[in-house]
């Protein structure tokens, strides 16, 4: 239960995302965002929109949920100014057609777990089974195939079940549809409650490399880079509100998600003491690394295609170097940018 105060003002936040009009200003550039599911991903999208953040910087932001392949389509066409997706779907997307371009990779640590049925206390009984994802190549896919690699888990015995959504996955399992599923809090929770048992947490396994995305179209990255850099920033300056307004977080979600009350608390704790959104969204080595090793077997050309043709982190560089992350996080910031940027993928 959430304690009084923060009830009260978390209470005060639900009103005011209700009746809070967008401010008034210069006249908006509309573009949409594509988001593939009301997951953790795409809570900075939610609070820079509601915190007014994009239209601080110019954009009048549609945000809009897609389920595969909807958001790489409309950034394709067009129709979308960017998607956020797992970085393993977007660099595959990326090195067909060369429309493409990754810039951002806006969060590096998964929340994911391997939940089990009741009968099943042991990741390794995993193989044989049948495991729930979205669908074959889709994030939770890539991860459950990264982990069962950690743990020398034959994933070549593993039945996939394509079950759509975590709430699906979940109901999935529940209904003894599939052996195990790969979820997010807060679908996990339940069944945790019901007997259920989480198998394993990839964020106990940080030496496989997760990531999630941003991709846009390469003529927008080209053309119109004053765009991409108006999402950065508005990106950034929601993470921010996020660590530093809990109510606020909570609201959004709520908003967004349809959480239950007794959920928000104890997810938003759980994010925020992960720090699971980056402040300085480079994209890392390690993580298009470790996709190429992954997936290579499936998708040899992985290995051979060249990735500084696809991920451009020139805008990230040109904030940093304009001061605007020092600006917005205060100086003590300047170690952690050192670090993403001599880590980053070039």
């Amino acid at each position: 239960m959430l304690a009084t105060m923060t009830r009260t003002a978390f209470a005060a936040c639900m009103l005011a995302l209700a009746a809070t009009p967008a401010p008034a200003q210069q006249k908006l550039t509309d573009v949409k965002i594509v988001y593939p599911a009301p997951s953790s991903t795409t809570w900075p999208i939610w609070v820079a929109k509601e915190a007014g953040y994009f239209e601080k910087h110019g954009l009048n932001m549609t945000v809009q949920m897609g389920i595969h392949p909807a958001g790489p389509a409309a950034v394709v066409s067009g129709e979308a100014l960017t998607h956020n997706l797992g970085l393993d779907t977007s660099m595959l997307a990326a090195m067909r057609g060369g429309q493409i371009v990754i810039v951002g990779a806006p969060l590096h640590i998964a929340s994911f777990v391997m939940m089990g049925a009741k009968n099943l206390t042991d990741i390794k009984a995993v193989a044989g089974k049948r495991v729930a994802v979205g669908r074959v190549g889709d994030p939770p896919y890539f991860y459950a195939k990264a982990l069962f690699e950690t743990l020398k888990i034959d994933d070549g015995k593993v039945q996939w079940v394509g079950a759509g959504s975590p709430p699906q996955r979940a109901l999935s399992l529940r209904n003894g549809l599939a052996d195990a599923a790969m979820l997010t809090p807060p679908d996990y929770y339940r069944l945790e409650e019901d007997g259920f048992k989480v198998l394993a947490r990839l964020s106990d396994y940080r030496e496989i490399a997760i990531a999630t995305s941003y991709m846009w179209r390469r003529k927008t990255v080209a053309e119109q880079p004053e765009l991409v850099e108006a999402v950065l920033k508005a990106h950034a300056e929601a993470v921010k509100r996020f660590y530093e307004d809990k109510a606020f977080g909570m609201a959004v979600i709520q908003k967004y998600a349809k959480l239950e009350e007794k959920d928000l608390s104890r997810l938003y704790d759980e994010t925020v003491a992960a720090k699971t959104f980056e402040r300085i969204p480079y994209v890392p080595t390690a993580a298009v690394k470790d996709i190429i090793e992954r997936n290579k077997d499936t998708t040899p050309e992985l290995a051979t295609f060249d990735f500084r043709k696809a991920i451009d982190q020139t805008p990230i560089d040109k904030l940093v170097d304009s001061g605007f992350y020092e600006q917005l996080f205060g100086p003590g910031i300047k170690d952690e940018i050192a670090r993403a940027r001599a880590a980053s993928f070039r």
